[in-house]
C-alpha cells in the first residue's frame, strides 16, 4: 500500500472532536512527483459507499491505531472533502490527537492507496488517474513541504474569522454552527458556492498567523 501526503485544509473543527476540510487537493506535486487528477477517487468512493462504511481515520498509518471515524468523503472540484470525528471520548491516542491539532502540532493528512491507473508524462510526472483508497490519516510530516493544517481552534473564533473575512454576523453562525456542507446546500448556484470558499481560502493564511 502507497502512502500520498496532501495539504490538509481543514474549514472547521468543534469541541467534540469534529472537523471538516480537503485531505488532498488535486493537481499538486509533492516530493515523489505524484500528482492525482480530479476523477482520482470516484470509482473508489463509489465502492465504499456500496459497503456501507468509509476508508479508515488512522493515526501516523498504524493499522492497530484508529482514533476516529469518517462521517463523508467526496470528490468535488477542488480535492477530496472530509468530515471525521475523533473519538475524543473514549480513544485516548484520539484525545491526544485532537489536542495536537488545536495546537498546530501535527499539520498534515496522508492517504493510504492502491495505484489503479497513472501515467507518467516526459517529466517523469506521475498523474494518478485512479485510487484505490483503503485509509486517511492524520500524520506529523507530510511529504509536501508546502502541506499544513490550518487549524480554527473553537466554534467561537471560526465565528470571528468569518465576520473579519467579510461575512455578517448572521451569516457566521450559521456557517460555523453548521458547516459549509449547509451552506452549500441553502447556496442559489454555483457562485455562490465558490465565493464562500474563495474568501475562506484567501483569509485563512492571515488567520492562521493570528493565532
Amino acid at each position: 500500500m502507497n502512502h500520498l501526503n496532501r495539504p490538509f485544509e481543514v474549514k472547521s473543527i468543534d469541541e467534540q472532536g469534529l472537523f471538516e476540510g480537503y485531505g488532498n487537493v488535486f493537481g499538486v506535486q509533492d516530493h515523489y512527483r505524484d500528482v492525482v487528477e480530479p476523477g482520482a477517487f470516484s470509482k473508489t468512493l463509489q465502492s465504499w459507499q456500496a459497503k456501507g462504511r468509509l476508508p479508515a481515520l488512522l493515526w501516523q498509518h498504524n493499522s492497530d491505531k484508529p482514533i476516529g471515524v469518517y462521517e463523508s468523503m467526496r470528490e468535488d472540484h477542488y480535492g477530496l472533502h472530509v468530515r471525521g470525528r475523533l473519538l475524543i471520548d473514549d480513544v485516548p491516542l484520539a484525545r491526544e490527537a485532537w489536542a495536537l491539532l488545536k495546537a498546530g502540532a501535527i499539520n498534515g493528512l496522508s492517504i493510504g492507496y492502491s495505484t489503479v491507473l497513472e501515467e507518467r508524462d516526459i517529466n517523469r510526472v506521475n498523474h494518478i488517474k485512479e485510487i484505490d483508497l483503503w485509509e486517511v490519516s492524520l500524520v506529523t510530516f507530510p511529504a509536501n513541504a508546502e502541506s499544513t493544517v490550518t487549524h480554527i481552534k473553537t466554534i467561537r473564533e471560526f465565528e470571528k474569522f468569518l465576520r473579519d473575512s467579510g461575512f455578517s454576523r448572521q451569516e457566521a453562525v450559521r456557517i460555523a454552527s453548521s458547516g459549509f456542507e449547509t451552506q452549500r446546500d441553502a447556496a442559489d448556484d454555483e457562485a455562490e458556492e465558490e465565493a464562500v470558499q474563495a474568501a475562506l481560502m484567501q483569509n485563512i493564511q492571515s488567520f492562521r498567523r493570528k493565532t
